[in-house]
């Protein structure tokens, strides 16, 4: 793994050092003065599992896509703890065996010369984006990182969540590039663990409910997501308080039908803001490849379960794709025993078998939202381009969003039922069987 491309606003560091060095100071104090510098980097040839704690710190990344680059034969990473093991052959190997199965059943057809493939160009119809099911944790990938340095505790502290070498060894290596002695041994000082296991227990009634059928269930929201609304809408532009407005809207039993009209009103000035008083948590499951589309919405708030303790023997998720094609299946399928075979054998010798999770191997989370910021995630996850499995989960989430608050979710959905097709060149073509399904809401233009 290589940690490249620092860079920091040094003269500001320079500073920040100088006043740790003189002064005594807490972790609010250091994020308040740290908010004057920002800090970029980019780490290179790390694994996925690596790179899904990075993800989960919230700071802005891009990565490497498995959605459209292919994998070679040997991009993948042996874990320090594995190497020298008595299992290091046997992981090798089956990894070595997960990686030729992918490129056999990802094969391009002779003679294709465009830039994006469909599934008629593979020869057995599987593009890569749902070969890449079959790959593991271990695979590697490159990502490029970019924060706030006030950040920078929330970030060390999502790395030592990994509990890996591999997690100490980008902190040694940004340790260097961050390059402050005073800096880094403070950032050390205050890393705090979080507690997994009372995490764990906390969700697991509701994780409990969540099934690979069940795979988006509302848990809770305000019980009048529409009330909050409108009196967030008002409390703009009233010389009363939400709490009076509502007193006087109960005198004839008005609240509910004034909210609404409120709401719908400010949200057709393209006043959105208000709609962030609308909350929801809904209970999900979902690939890791699926799960890896999702965590790059940075604004949700998600409770997950923690990788190493997924059940060995829950079912995975194979795509259609995969599935038309009875030989391949089959020998998808065997190739998913094996790993779920050297995971329980990974798991009785403490070894780290979270490596081996496959992007098939389902996970469990609860995410807590507003209907802003689900209006902005449908419009992108509900489009023809969203990766296959992303967007059938949404367009169930949105489906029950819809009953819950109508007003708020009325023009929720692809972004050319509002107008223009946003992809540009990479427009599916079909619009109106898009408007058919999802509704029309821009103008008659």
């Amino acid at each position: 793994m290589k940690v490249e491309l620092f860079e920091l606003n040094n003269n500001e560091m320079d500073k920040l050092e100088e006043f740790i060095t003189k002064n005594e100071i807490n972790v609010e104090t250091f994020n308040e003065l740290a908010k004057s510098i920002n800090f970029s980097f980019s780490v290179e040839e790390c694994s996925r599992l690596l790179s899904h704690h990075i993800c989960e710190s919230l700071d802005s990344y891009t990565q490497q896509s498995q959605r459209y680059v292919k994998m070679g034969e040997d991009a993948f990473v042996l874990p320090e703890e594995i190497k020298n093991s008595t299992l290091e052959k046997e992981f090798t190997k089956l990894t070595k065996e997960l990686f030729d199965f992918y490129g056999k059943i990802t094969q391009i057809k002779d003679g294709f010369a465009g830039r994006k493939a469909s599934e008629s160009d593979y020869v057995h119809g599987i593009k890569i984006e749902d070969g890449r099911y079959i790959l593991p944790l271990n695979t590697t990938t490159n990502i490029l990182v970019t924060m706030n340095f006030s950040r920078i505790i929330n970030f060390y502290n999502a790395m030592k969540r990994l509990k890996a070498k591999e997690s100490e060894d980008l902190l040694k290596k940004i340790d260097v590039g961050i390059g402050k002695t005073k800096i880094v041994e403070f950032i050390n000082k205050n890393i705090i663990q979080k507690e997994e296991e009372i995490v764990a227990e906390y969700s697991k009634e509701i994780f409990e409910k969540i099934s690979k059928e069940n795979n988006c269930i509302l848990i809770n929201s305000f019980k009048e997501p529409l009330l909050r609304s409108g009196l967030g809408a008002l409390t703009s532009t009233n010389d009363l308080g939400a709490s009076e407005i509502k007193k006087q809207w109960d005198i004839n039993n008005e609240a509910s039908e004034k909210s609404k009209g409120v709401t719908a009103r400010v949200i057709g000035y393209g006043h959105t803001s208000i709609i962030e008083h609308a909350r929801t948590n809904f209970g999900m499951t979902m690939s890791l490849t699926c799960y890896h589309q999702f965590e790059r919405h940075r604004l949700p708030e998600n409770i997950r379960e923690q990788f190493d303790q997924l059940p060995i023997e829950r079912e995975i998720i194979i795509p259609p794709s995969v599935k038309r094609n009875k030989e391949i299946l089959e020998e998808f399928k065997q190739k998913v025993d094996k790993v779920k075979i050297l995971r329980k054998k990974l798991k009785e010798n403490n070894l780290p078998q979270e490596y081996l999770l496959l992007n098939c191997d389902m996970l469990k989370l609860i995410s807590s939202t507003n209907a802003r910021i689900d209006n902005d995630i449908l419009s992108e996850r509900t489009c023809n381009n969203a990766q296959w499995e992303i967007r059938n989960l949404y367009i169930k989430k949105l489906e029950q969003l819809k009953k819950l608050a109508p007003i708020l979710y009325d023009n929720a959905g692809p972004g050319c039922t509002r107008g223009k097709c946003p992809e540009g060149t990479l427009t599916c073509g079909k619009i109106l069987e898009v408007r058919e399904k999802f509704g029309y809401f821009g103008s008659s233009n």
